[in-house]
C-alpha cells in the first residue's frame, strides 16, 4: 500500500492558511500598522493558550484585551467569564531599553511580562548590565516561545516591507521537519503493512521511508518559502493600493501548493 499523497504540500499549505489568519486578525485589530509584528506576537500567544491540551480539556482560553494600547494586559487567560491569568506581551528586541525601564519603573506590575526569545534574551542581558552597576530590575520577562523572525515575517507578509533573509531560514527548517516528520510516519505505516504482508522487504521499507522523508521535507520546506516569498512582495506591491489584504496572502497560499507540488513530483521522478 505505497503512499501517494504529498504531505509536505500540505504542511506548507497549512502553515500559510493559519498565518493568513493571524496576519488578517492582527491587521483588523491594528491596521496598517508599521508595528504589526507586535499585534501578531499577541494573537500568535493567544491561540497558542487556547489550543493548549490541558486548556482545551477544562475549557480555558486565550482572549486580546479589548484596548489595542493596554498598559497592562494584551492577553487574558480567561475561564467561563473569570480571568485566570494577565500577560503584556513584548517584541521589542531592538528597543530593549524602553522596555526595561518601564519594568523598573513598575508599568506592569499586576501582570506577567513575556516577550519574543529575542526579546527574553534581550531584557535579560540589559538588565544583568543595569545590575552590575547596582541598578536592580525585580520584574522577571518570561519567553512565549515565539520568535521575532516570525512575528516580523507574518506582519511582512500582511503589509508588505523588508523580508529578512533568516526568517525564510527559519520557515523552511521548521516546515521541512514537520513536513518530514508527518509524510515519514505515514509511510512508516504505510510501508510497514506491505512488509508485513511480505509485499516488500526490510530494504525496501527502509528505503520507501526515506524516500517520503526526505521528499515531504524538502516539500514542506520550498512551499513555505514560496508562500513567504510571494505573499510578502505582492504585499509590497500593492501596499499603496486600495486592495484587499487576503490578496496576497490568497497568492501565497496557491505558490505553497504549486512550489511544493512541483518539488514533490521533481523528487519522485529522479528517485
Amino acid at each position: 500500500m505505497e503512499n501517494k499523497k504529498n504531505y509536505g504540500t500540505d504542511v506548507a499549505a497549512a502553515r500559510k492558511i493559519y498565518e493568513t489568519k493571524v496576519g488578517l486578525e492582527a491587521f483588523e485589530r491594528a491596521g496598517n500598522n508599521p508595528q504589526l509584528k507586535g499585534i501578531v506576537h499577541e494573537v500568535l500567544y493567544k491561540d497558542a493558550q487556547t489550543v493548549n491540551p490541558v486548556n482545551l480539556f477544562n475549557g480555558t482560553k486565550g482572549v486580546l484585551s479589548k484596548s489595542t494600547t493596554a498598559v497592562r494586559d494584551d492577553v487574558l487567560l480567561m475561564n467561563g467569564g473569570k480571568v485566570l491569568g494577565r500577560s503584556q506581551l513584548k517584541d521589542t528586541a531592538g528597543s530593549i531599553s524602553k522596555t526595561v525601564k518601564q519594568a523598573a519603573d513598575g508599568k506592569y506590575a499586576g501582570t506577567r511580562l513575556m516577550g519574543t526569545n529575542e526579546t527574553v534574551q534581550a531584557y535579560e542581558k540589559a538588565v544583568e548590565k543595569l545590575s552590575a552597576k547596582g541598578i536592580s530590575v525585580s520584574q522577571k520577562m518570561t519567553s512565549t516561545g515565539i520568535s521575532s523572525a516570525d512575528t516580523s515575517r507574518i506582519a511582512v507578509e500582511t503589509i508588505g516591507g523588508k523580508l529578512a533573509a533568516k526568517s525564510l531560514a527559519k520557515v523552511a527548517g521548521s516546515s521541512g521537519v514537520a513536513g518530514g516528520v508527518i509524510s515519514g510516519g505515514i509511510e512508516t505505516v504505510c510501508a510497514g503493512m506491505d512488509l508485513l504482508e511480505g509485499n516488500i522487504d526490510g530494504g525496501e521499507f527502509a528505503g520507501r521511508v526515506a524516500k517520503e522523508t526526505i521528499g515531504g521535507g524538502i516539500s514542506a520546506a520550498g512551499g513555505s518559502v514560496a508562500a513567504t516569498a510571494v505573499s510578502a512582495c505582492t504585499a509590497s506591491v500593492l501596499a499603496a493600493t486600495a486592495a484587499p489584504v487576503w490578496v496576497p496572502a490568497a497568492v501565497g497560499i496557491g505558490a505553497a501548493v504549486v512550489v511544493g507540488s512541483l518539488i514533490k513530483d521533481i523528487w519522485d521522478a529522479v528517485f
